[in-house]
């Protein structure tokens, strides 16, 4: 009896291996383009994994022609499309580049960081400004789905920064195009004033961000509006005290507002920076501008002012150290860089 059961399961097992092969045979014949692009998939993905560890080993010409095979059998892969547009970039041949990002674009639309890269690069890199601003558009308005896992996956952050950096890069596109339109036309007007909402737009999502805040200033400085300007610039230099460029530029629309003696500080901070970075060069001019607002201080009667001041740039870059964030004297006195570099004047610019 037992051996009867074993010799019918073992032929319904045959009969059932049976069945399925006719019907692998039969679907072969009705879906072989199907079964083909799956072992295209795989060869794609094989060579896509190699040109992965030829890119994070920094073998870009290997990456490049392993990315190349794999996408030739699986032209869908969109992670290998962005990565050979990041290798296009660093090889400087940014129409190859963009081609990569649009490939990728193309079966993912949603692929942010990759649309995001192909903005940056028509704007920055080709002065393609209309068509960068499209695509930070659509960054802006993609309405991803919000997953929140506790300690799993949470991509709210991302997205959010994500949008931000959208209307960021879209105010430095609006300014770039603003700058090709000619100084002080209606049209560099409009964009000035289309950067400047951006980047406003991008403070809601980029909170205490020291590029949007400066590029917010200096749109303001551009267009006129001095006290927004200058604001602006305060708070930049108090989220990063240690970047000159807004102590610069700070400076430069003082002297503008013929606050003299806060463009002198300013102005000294600036070059105080740039000999730690040994911007030797800048400083020249800088140092002939210094001079010409003494001269304007004297002429409005502060020469006391001049003669009781501390000028920081007194301090000797030989006779200071870096130590812990801080510069250490000659005398072993701790003066905190970052204190010394803030800004005091914000409250004043809003009561003008």
């Amino acid at each position: 009896m037992n051996f009867i059961i074993k010799l019918l399961k073992l032929k319904v097992t045959k009969v059932f291996i049976s069945i399925l092969m006719i019907a692998f045979i039969v679907s072969l014949y009705f879906w072989r383009d199907w079964y083909l692009r799956q072992y295209h998939k795989c060869i794609g993905f094989y060579y896509v994994n190699k040109g992965d560890k030829a890119y994070k080993n920094k073998n870009y010409q290997a990456a490049v022609d392993l990315y190349k095979k794999g996408l030739r059998y699986y032209p869908g892969h969109s992670r290998a499309s962005c990565n050979l547009g990041n290798i296009y970039v660093s090889f400087e041949n940014y129409y190859e580049a963009v081609n990569a990002y649009e490939q990728a674009l193309k079966y993912t639309p949603n692929y942010m960081v990759c649309r995001m890269d192909l903005g940056i690069i028509l704007s920055e890199k080709m002065a393609n400004y209309d068509k960068a601003i499209q695509e930070y558009g659509r960054v802006i308005n993609t309405n991803n789905i919000i997953i929140n896992i506790p300690f799993v996956y949470d991509n709210k952050k991302s997205t959010k920064a994500n949008k931000g950096i959208a209307y960021y890069n879209m105010g430095l596109a609006y300014r770039g195009k603003a700058v090709y339109m000619g100084d002080k036309t209606t049209a560099a007007v409009k964009y000035l004033k289309k950067a400047k909402d951006s980047y406003l737009n991008a403070k809601e999502y980029l909170k205490d961000d020291y590029d949007n805040t400066y590029n917010l200033a200096l749109t303001e400085h551009l267009l006129g509006d001095y006290n927004e300007a200058a604001r602006e610039y305060c708070k930049a230099i108090n989220i990063a005290p240690l970047k000159y460029e807004a102590h610069y530029n700070f400076a430069l629309l003082l002297r503008t507002m013929n606050l003299n003696k806060e463009a002198l500080d300013e102005f000294e901070k600036t070059t105080m920076l740039l000999d730690y970075n040994n911007n030797y060069e800048k400083n020249k001019y800088i140092y002939g501008i210094i001079t010409e607002i003494k001269r304007r201080i004297i002429n409005e009667g502060g020469y006391d002012f001049l003669k009781d001041r501390v000028d920081v740039t007194s301090i000797s870059q030989d006779d200071i150290v870096y130590s812990h964030g801080k510069i250490i004297s000659s005398n072993q006195k701790n003066l905190n860089m970052e204190k010394l570099m803030k800004c005091s004047y914000e409250k004043q610019f809003e009561e003008i």
